[in-house]
């Protein structure tokens, strides 16, 4: 079956606006058929094939005078020659718009590429996986936790496939085949353990030191291999607020996945069950709440920090929003503690107009506004 996705409206405009487009996210997230079903007649080619790729590495002006109109090139990290002369083409006129159409899943490779041929030529959107605003928007019958530990790869839902046996195809197939071929790791095991080890620490600080003991590789090994992993998309490193703020503030980012079932099947998290008594229930709440705020549009994270000062006051959230300040608290329990919130105490930070809220697990749909913040659950979709 076939799931809708929002802001496609985004694409839609770019291919109006921009000589060329390119749509980049995770493998399997839903790319191409995304762009096949938006632009039915649009020529489409994939780079997946190898006498494709080899034909458009070698030889890219011969290549691309085949497509006279508006086309659609899958995977154009596996001939990168062909920045260099759509580079030449888009040029020769820019008052073309929207005919070159890209994807690729490798974005280590591909902004590298982008930086020097296409800079300023290109409007890159990133596609994520399904949100709870467009799982809720089938006509499947779901529990609305289960996006917690299945995730939100489209394939898993419209073909109700066995999450466990997905992510370990995903996980063997692209994280340990693409990035370490690409990172040139040696060691599979220390690898495959530091997926473990990110997945352990997701929602908190990233400390190289830490993690490069724990895992036996040097540190620059594990600054690399983290690098790799941000720039596929596949993890996001969330930046501190501290403009203006003074010296008190924490400044190393926070760690993040993706997607939920990426981290709940490195944590072997396999049903609701396991992970509504696992330790880390907290910790893939919190990453939920954030992949839905990125999830809300195709460009997003520019206006969301977090901020934590040295004695550990910390909110998970801050979203800068038409000049105010939100401040959010991701509580996986229906009813949070109104102690254990510190709105009172970062709120005096800011200039701003600041409102607060927790995002948590309450049973009744949309935003509930309280004496001093306000609660929404976001499994219902994203309503900020």
């Amino acid at each position: 079956m076939w799931i809708d996705r929002k802001n496609t409206d985004r694409i839609e405009e770019a291919i109006k606006t921009r000589p060329v487009v390119l749509l980049t996210g995770v493998r399997q997230v839903g790319k191409s058929s995304l762009l096949q079903k938006l632009f039915k007649k649009t020529k489409y080619i994939t780079l997946d094939k190898i006498i494709l790729a080899e034909e458009a590495e070698t030889n890219p002006t011969k290549f691309l005078d085949r497509f006279k109109s508006q086309v659609i090139i899958d995977e154009i990290q596996y001939a990168p020659s062909l920045f260099r002369e759509l580079k030449i083409r888009v040029d020769e006129n820019r008052n073309i718009k929207g005919k070159w159409i890209l994807t690729g899943s490798q974005q280590f490779m591909l902004m590298q590429q982008i930086s020097e041929s296409l800079a300023g030529r290109i409007r890159i959107l990133n596609l994520g996986t399904l949100s709870a605003t467009e799982l809720n928007n089938t006509d499947l019958l779901i529990n609305r936790r289960d996006l917690l530990w299945r995730g939100g790869f489209p394939e898993i839902w419209a073909e109700n496939l066995d999450s466990t046996d997905f992510f370990e195809d995903y996980i063997q197939t692209y994280l340990e085949r693409d990035l370490r071929n690409i990172l040139k790791v040696t060691n599979l095991r220390d690898f495959r353990r530091f997926l473990s080890l990110l997945a352990f620490r997701v929602g908190q600080l990233m400390n190289y030191s830490e993690i490069s003991k724990e895992v036996g590789v040097a540190v620059n090994t594990v600054k690399a291999w983290v690098s790799a992993l941000e720039t596929s998309g596949l993890i996001i490193l969330l930046p501190p607020y501290y403009n203006n703020l003074g010296k008190r503030i924490i400044k190393a980012p926070k760690l993040y996945f993706c997607d939920n079932g990426l981290v709940a099947a490195l944590l072997n998290i396999n049903s609701l069950e396991s992970l509504e008594n696992s330790l880390h229930l907290g910790n893939i709440w919190e990453n939920f709440v954030f992949t839905e705020y990125l999830k809300d549009g195709l460009i997003a994270g520019k206006n969301l920090f977090y901020i934590r000062d040295k004695n550990g006051v910390e909110i998970d959230f801050i979203i800068e929003k038409e000049g105010k300040v939100i401040l959010v608290e991701a509580k996986s329990s229906e009813r949070p503690n109104p102690k254990k919130l510190n709105f009172s105490k970062i709120a005096p930070l800011f200039k701003q107009e600041v409102t607060s809220v927790v995002a948590c697990g309450v049973e009744e749909e949309g935003i509930i506004s309280l004496k001093d913040y306000s609660v929404y659950n976001p499994l219902f979709g994203f309503s900020l």
